[in-house]
């Protein structure tokens, strides 16, 4: 669970996150890409070139800190993003290489705002985003193997 303070905390962020997140996320992929250039082959280079998927992952992260007391508003893109992210390989050891490299670009990006306090809740709340992204693709990944496996009658 987050807690009420972190809460607010990240709800406060959401308008300057609707400002500068592409910003904060293309400079989070060059980050992530310059510390572990082998995660590159999972990404779709040309949508990183075009800056679509900077573009989609801010548009996520704002979702996420103007819903973040209200997750299940959130449920459709959550699954969107997990199926795609089963479709790419992603594994749960990743997650902290993204959220380091998100909450350095987040913290040069936002310079004096990117406080203690808002880099403390980002992190907590990073953590329990990827916790639900792990658990929901776990389960995708459960779901395909159960049906790749043929049943004994």
């Amino acid at each position: 669970m987050i807690s009420q303070q972190t809460i607010n905390i990240i709800k406060s962020t959401a308008p300057i996150l609707k400002k500068n997140g592409q910003q904060i996320t293309t400079r989070m992929y060059e980050i992530m890409f310059h510390n572990h250039p082998d995660i590159k082959k999972q990404f779709d280079m040309s949508a990183q070139a075009n800056g679509s998927q900077p573009m989609k992952l801010a548009t996520a992260i704002y979702g996420y800190a103007s819903q973040i007391d209200n997750l299940s508003a959130l449920a459709s893109m959550v699954e969107n993003i997990a199926q795609r992210h089963v479709q790419t390989d992603v594994l749960p050891e990743q997650y902290p290489i993204v959220g380091e490299s998100l909450l350095q670009a987040m913290s040069e990006v936002l310079g004096a705002a990117a406080t203690e306090e808002v880099m403390a809740a980002w992190t907590e709340a990073y953590q329990v985003l990827s916790e639900v992204f792990i658990n929901r693709e776990h389960d995708i990944y459960v779901e395909k193997l159960a049906n790749q496996i043929p049943h004994l009658a």
